[in-house]
């Protein structure tokens, strides 16, 4: 299938170029244009292969553009070729779902805890009597990240120990937050390098839109894949326009 979106000869050495590429390029330049093309392009190699492709990128809103855009050219992004989500999504659907069974906190099994749920807004509460925290900083527990050493990113002015004891509850429950999602596909992938293999062996390319949000627990995940050998990487973003630092989003990630 030849690629009909139609790029500018900067886009074409993006999407063309082999092997691993990064493209920064600032706002209205075309970026998620270039990163379509090379979605298609990449689809096009993994058509009569049982190997797929996978776009990461950081809402919900992204992702439902970027399989609209697709679906135009005729592709979804929920067949045999391409897998497009967020991070959390990723992790959730091709480390979580099949390998929990190696984590002792939940070998048995887990269930996501969205924070507007009752159980969620309990336990913050619960916490957040404990130690005193305002009623701001409780709607701060959800932006909570983590380092890929375990310690929490903390927002606002919740301290360390009422993090720990959050996160105590939530395994305790058999309940998983979204940064726990991606806290614990890393563990797995670092305790079990069976499973970088399988999905470096499953994954032919993997491209990150807005790579400028990526922290480093999120870096870690996507450098044991590239470990390796098998999985190439088409890295988008821009520097300048990182909007989850609150996250622990690191730009100068980007120059690593």
């Amino acid at each position: 299938m030849a690629i009909v979106v139609r790029l500018t000869d900067q886009q074409k050495r993006a999407v063309f170029n082999c092997g691993n590429t990064l493209v920064v390029a600032c706002p209205g330049s075309g970026k998620t244009r270039t990163i379509i093309a090379k979605l298609l392009q990449c689809v096009d190699d993994v058509r009569h292969s049982p190997r797929r492709v996978a776009c990461i990128t950081y809402t919900n809103a992204a992702v439902n553009e970027i399989e609209y855009r697709i679906s135009r050219h005729g592709i979804s992004g929920e067949n045999n070729y391409c897998e497009v989500s967020t991070i959390h999504a990723f992790c959730l659907n091709n480390i979580l779902h099949s390998f929990h069974w190696k984590l002792d906190e939940y070998k048995d099994g887990f269930e996501i805890l969205p924070s507007d749920s009752e159980e969620y807004l309990a336990i913050v509460k619960d916490v957040a009597t404990k130690y005193s925290i305002s009623a701001y900083d409780q709607k701060q527990f959800e932006l909570i990240g983590r380092e890929p050493n375990g310690e929490p990113l903390l927002p606002g002015a919740i301290p360390a120990d009422a993090v720990y004891e959050f996160w105590d509850k939530l395994r305790e429950e058999g309940f998983i937050d979204f940064s726990g999602i991606i806290y614990y596909s890393y563990i797995l992938l670092r305790d079990n390098p069976s499973i970088g293999r399988y999905l470096a062996s499953k994954f032919s390319h993997i491209l990150v839109d807005e790579f400028q949000d990526t922290s480093s627990l999120q870096k870690e995940i996507l450098s044991l894949v590239y470990g390796f050998g098998l999985t190439d990487y088409f890295l988008v973003g821009d520097p300048e326009q990182s909007i989850y630092s609150f996250a622990g989003a690191k730009p100068q990630l980007m120059d690593d």
